[in-house]
This record gives C-alpha cells, structure tokens and sequence, in this order.
C-alpha cells in the first residue's frame, strides 16, 4: 500500500513537473487540486480511522459508516504500520497484536444472534501436547480428553453450545474447512502471525482473534485461555 501511495504521488509530481514546462498553466492548477484532494482524502481517512479507534477503544460507540471506514482502512494501513515499526525498532509480534486487538474491538462493538452450530472455533495442532499419539486434526473425537492439553476445555465448549471445533495443521487446511463449513463466526486460536494472516484472507466472516500462550516457545505445547475463548463464542452466541 505504501509503495502504490508513493508511486501515485510520484506518478503525479511527474506529470506536474511536464505539464508545468509546457507551460499548460490550466492543466497544472487542475492536477495540483486533484493532488491537494488526493491527500486530504488519505489524511481524512487516517485521522477518523485514529478517532474511530480510539473511541472504540475504550469500549464507545460508533456509528456503523465509521466501522465501515475503518474496517476498510485498517487493512491497507497494516503495511504501513509494519514499516514505520520497523523504524521505531517496534517488534512485528506487537504491531500484529495491536491489529488483532482493533480487529476484535470492531467485532465486540457489532451484536450478533447465531446459532452455535454457526460458529466455528478453529485452533493450530500445537496446542495439542507433542507427545500425544492421538491424532486429531480433522477429527477431536479422537481425543482421550486426559486434561493435559486444552483440547479437553475446547471439546467442552463444543459439547455446552453446539459450536464447531476444528483443530488444523496450517493455514491452507484452515481456509479449506473455512470454505466446507461456511461458517457465520470464527473464534480463531493462533500466534500473532498466523491470526494477522487469516484476517488478512478471511474477509467476509467476523473473526475474533485469540493469541495462543507459548510457555515453550512457538509452535509446541501452546496453551489458551479457555475463559477468553468462551467469551469470545458467547459473543456470537444466539440468547
């Protein structure tokens, strides 16, 4: 997005710079106005997208064509964020965590009335401890629910609201039983770069975004907060 922003505003001084050699003075004013709105539109746009988070933050309204314009913002913004993070030395793991803290601030402030059966809570296979010999990946059932690992909790949750709960190996399988089960919510479990991805590629369905706990370092043993979870699915829960 940055790169497409600077090319356009290069694109243009250019083009001002052989208009104005030609001496094409209408022409030059025309451009330069269409220059001027080009960047109080972008301006526009970050400064609500700022106000609207901060009121969302703490826990304010806000007027549906506001969460519209952020939703669409906050995308195209992340970029942005990265690289200029980059140059304050900001880790990535805190500015994805930041992005996934906005996208559930938008996602709490919407009400919703579904069905468990529409909700899908969808975890990576780490949270499984790697030296269980039970595979559950595609099916939980398999589970011995021992109680060392929250696989236990989650199947809980299924079992108390009638929700989907898929366990998968990666994002490609997490897309593909997104696409299976088409479902109306998510409750994804993941480290900060996986949940940034999937709510980059998962547009049209809200995503409450949950970072996993990692006592072992990423990718093995990780732990969730089952009362987050809940929290979460009882959001989109139908009363």
């Amino acid at each position: 997005m940055l790169v497409t922003l600077l090319g356009i505003v290069a694109l243009l001084i250019g083009g001002l710079i052989i208009i104005s050699l030609q001496n094409h003075l209408d022409v030059f004013r025309v451009v330069i106005l269409a220059l001027l709105f080009f960047l109080l539109l972008i301006g526009l746009l970050i400064a609500t997208t700022i106000l609207s988070i901060m009121l969302l933050w703490y826990n304010n309204s806000i007027p549906k064509p506001l969460m519209k314009i952020v939703e669409f913002t906050i995308p195209l913004l992340y970029p942005i964020m990265v690289v200029v993070g980059k140059g304050l030395k900001i880790e990535k793991n805190t500015i994805r965590r930041a992005y996934t803290l906005i996208n559930n601030k938008l996602v709490m402030a919407t009400s919703y009335n579904l069905k468990g059966e529409a909700i899908l809570v969808l975890t990576p296979h780490c949270l499984q401890k790697s030296f269980c010999p039970h595979k559950i990946t595609h099916k939980v059932e398999n589970c011995k629910r021992c109680g060392l690992c929250s696989v236990d909790q989650l199947i809980g949750l299924k079992e108390k609201y009638g929700i989907n709960f898929i366990v998968v190996t990666g994002g490609t399988l997490a897309r593909k039983m997104i696409m299976e089960l088409r479902p109306k919510a998510i409750v994804a479990i993941a480290c900060e770069r996986d949940l940034v991805g999937g709510l980059m590629d998962v547009k049209k369905v809200p995503i409450i975004a949950v970072i996993n706990q990692r006592p072992e370092g990423p990718c093995i043993n990780t732990n969730v907060d089952i009362k987050e979870v809940e929290r979460a699915v009882c959001h989109f829960i139908k009363e």
